[in-house]
């Protein structure tokens, strides 16, 4: 008997490697599943940093609009020193109805001098009326709210600006610029 030729493509059984791609899947899972975690976690960071953004714009603009009632008010009512909270609604797109708290301090006068932009430089006198230039400091403070919870604050932000009114008419002594420690404490730069 002769002896018989090996077959071209016969398949032949190492017992060493008997279970290997067993266990390159597993560690292949393994790795997609410690991969897939990881991206999880990121969103999830990535999610809550856009809601604390967002949080901190609409406060920041909250407490922006502070500012523009009391210029406004001080346009209008031509009186700077009056302090006000308001409570504005802000309704968020998850259904909750946060509250934004603006607190505006007075409308302080800090300096004044003669009107750059009245016909007369030194001071502009238009009949009875007497008028300077008068730059005032305003603090503007935006808290926002958990719903139903005045405690909690999510979120918090406080501006400060000082508007030049020219020409102004000139207020009473009392009315002048601001010197008081105590109301000084309030503007915040």
């Amino acid at each position: 008997m002769s002896p018989r030729a090996p077959e071209p493509f016969a398949v032949r059984h190492r017992p060493s490697e008997a279970g290997s791609a067993y266990l390159i899947a597993l560690l292949a899972l393994v790795v997609l599943t410690i991969i897939g975690l990881s991206l999880s976690l990121v969103t999830q960071t990535e999610m809550q940093i856009g809601a604390n953004e967002r949080t901190i714009v609409r406060t920041f603009y909250a407490a922006d609009s502070g500012i523009a009632l009391a210029t406004a008010n001080t346009l209008v009512a031509h009186t700077p020193a009056w302090s006000r909270i308001y409570k504005l609604p802000d309704p968020s797109p998850s259904g909750f109805a946060f509250t934004q708290e603006v607190d505006v301090s007075p409308f302080f006068p800090i300096s004044s001098g003669p009107c750059n932009l009245c016909d007369i430089a030194n001071k502009g006198q238009y009949g009875s009326h007497v008028y300077e230039r008068a730059n005032h400091a305003v603090t503007s403070t935006a808290i926002r709210r958990l719903p139903g919870n005045d405690e909690v604050s999510l979120g918090e932000r406080s501006l400060t600006a000082m508007v030049e009114f020219q020409p102004w008419e000139l207020p009473p002594d009392s009315e002048r610029a601001v010197v008081d420690p105590k109301q000084l404490e309030q503007i915040t730069f």
